[in-house]
């Protein structure tokens, strides 16, 4: 039986549990974020770690929409919780609960997506738990108040399973207004320079929209030897499904907005952190927008809430 609405799992933990303290740290994140600096998103890359972590990159993100007209948000996560499962899951229900109230589902575009896509099942599981998709749903309230979601946990890291999912979903999306966000951190625990080196090249790869490119620079960047190192990419699935959604949907150009890692916020540990960064993918002149990587990490002014 899957919940007709889905309760919050991580209020309290990885972001503020009380909703006026929630809907200000969102403020305050949205108005430190650096402002639009390109064409209205069709692809946003975004984190998901705690708020005091990496809220003010995921603001950077989310900033770029904020007041654009879009009719749905696709939110793709990558599967943290259920082990073994290797799927694209689309969520049924009606909706996901915050404590600023429930963000609601399309559930015409989910049914659309589970016939477009064989390999889709409807399967609530991996959704339970997932924090992923929950850290995303106060920005959209916020910076896209009123706009139904379209939640999916993308648990296939096969290139052409994830290929054969952006394409589908790229169709479902052909006549909306649609904005597609890749939920995902970068670099898991390698040391403070490390993160930064294979940060850089996985984002450049990104901004680029090019799959086998991140592909290659994932590959490359785990065969570097970093000490730590677990992961380059925990999002990497929905990141390969949205860089084929995001093409076929008309995006030309990738920009990198921002980015840090856990190091650089006061509480960080600088010998095990973890990498995050924004990217917008626009139908902008056709390119790659990299200087963001040149410039200081973005970092936050204050403390807005709490998980790393």
């Amino acid at each position: 039986m899957r919940p007709a609405v889905r309760s919050p799992v991580v209020a309290g933990t990885f972001y503020p549990a009380e909703p006026k303290r929630l809907e200000a740290t969102v403020k305050t994140l949205l108005a430190q974020a650096l402002p639009p600096r390109s064409e209205r998103p069709i692809a946003l890359v975004v984190p998901h770690a705690g708020y005091v972590y990496s809220g003010l990159i995921a603001a950077d993100g989310w900033r770029q929409a904020e007041g654009q007209r879009y009719d749905l948000v696709a939110l793709l996560a990558p599967n943290h919780t259920v082990a073994r499962f290797a799927g694209v899951a689309v969520f049924l229900g009606d909706g996901f609960r915050t404590p600023l109230g429930v963000v609601p589902v399309d559930e015409a575009a989910a049914a659309a997506l589970l016939a477009a896509d064989p390999g889709c099942s409807s399967d609530p599981l991996p959704h339970e738990h997932e924090h992923a998709i929950e850290v995303q749903l106060p920005f959209v309230q916020v910076a896209l108040p009123g706009v139904p979601i379209l939640p999916v946990v993308v648990g296939s890291e096969d290139p052409d399973r994830c290929a054969r999912f952006g394409a589908a979903l790229a169709g479902v999306l052909a006549h909306r207004r649609a904005l597609v966000v890749s939920s995902s951190d970068l670099s898991h625990y390698p040391a403070y320079d490390d993160a930064v080196a294979s940060d850089r090249a996985v984002l450049a790869a990104i901004a680029r929209l090019d799959p086998e490119g991140l592909l290659r620079a994932l590959d490359a960047a785990e065969r570097a030897g970093r000490p730590g190192l677990s992961t380059c990419a925990c999002g990497a699935a929905p990141l390969l499904a949205t860089l084929t959604a995001a093409r076929a949907l008309g995006a030309t150009r990738g920009a990198v907005v921002s980015h840090a890692n856990s190091g650089d916020v006061p509480a960080g540990d600088r010998d095990r952190v973890v990498g995050y960064g924004a990217v917008t993918l626009t139908a902008g002149e056709p390119g790659a927008d990299l200087s963001a990587l040149d410039e200081p990490p973005h970092v936050l002014h204050g403390h807005p809430g709490e998980g790393r």
